[in-house]
């Protein structure tokens, strides 16, 4: 579970941080950050999935909700800036 909500967000990051690299250098020492957080953060949630389901604690699981909520909304504000970029080259 844990690999299918951040995999797919370090994926996107990494393609993020390769693509802009050249035009956004100052950024890029961020994205790089945030992905290595992110994939801190991935190891972590991989452990606590494999505790949810060896017990069932409630705690683990609206924590795991709400991460999963957090990821789904740095997904979106990837998609904003990606639009951005995209739009600013038009103008």
């Amino acid at each position: 579970m844990a690999e299918a909500i951040i995999g797919p967000l370090v994926w996107r990051l990494q393609e993020m941080a390769v693509g802009q690299a050249r035009a956004l250098v100052s950024v890029n020492d961020d994205i790089v950050r945030l992905r290595d957080r992110l994939m801190w953060l991935q190891a972590f949630l991989r452990e606590a999935d494999a505790k949810r389901r060896a017990v069932s604690d409630e705690v683990n699981k609206v924590w795991l909700l709400q991460t999963r909520d957090a990821v789904f909304d740095a997904e979106d504000a990837l998609d904003h800036f990606y639009l951005r970029v995209d739009m600013s080259r038009y103008i």
